[in-house]
């Protein structure tokens, strides 16, 4: 009885790990931590972001909210297709339609962009960042088998 009342009280006295994007450090190491790699670079602006992948694509962690390179209150993952013929809103819309945290847009050069957005006020546990970031690589291999469905056969 001893026993397992001192085994609950280090369980709550244990803190648990805190992941938000105050630092994309701990971002990437909690992506590292969960199997993926993670190159912590720069974009255009000098804004963080990860370079990373999964299902045979890349695909980044993007930062927003920002007060230089850290302190940023949210972040995004995100991936994209090159344009195909049939890469149209209408195609990116009945991919919405049947999808609640993940988005498909059609961008301004028509290539298929594919986010998710995560806010991390307040924190989240490693189980739910990893629960996340699992939830993004396997919608991401959806969409690869929602696009291959949909192409059209080259003509012989």
């Amino acid at each position: 009885m001893l026993g397992w009342m001192l085994a609950t009280a280090a369980m709550v006295a244990a803190p648990e790990t805190v992941i938000d994007a105050t630092n994309p450090t701990v971002i990437a190491k909690a992506m590292q931590a969960a199997g993926y790699k993670a190159e912590l670079a720069k974009n255009d602006k000098g804004e963080p972001l990860i370079k990373s992948g999964a299902n045979g694509d890349s695909f980044t962690v993007e930062f927003y909210g920002c007060k230089g390179p850290t302190e940023c209150t949210s972040f995004q993952f995100f991936t994209w297709f090159k344009k195909e013929a049939n890469f149209t809103p209408a195609l990116a819309n009945e991919w919405n339609a049947k999808k609640r945290f993940i988005k498909a847009a059609i961008d301004k050069d028509g290539d298929l962009s594919l986010y998710m957005d995560v806010t991390s006020v307040g924190g989240m546990t490693e189980a739910n960042f990893a629960d996340a970031l699992d939830w993004f690589s396997v919608m991401q291999g959806e969409m690869q088998k929602f696009l291959a469905e949909r192409r059209t056969p080259a003509k012989s």
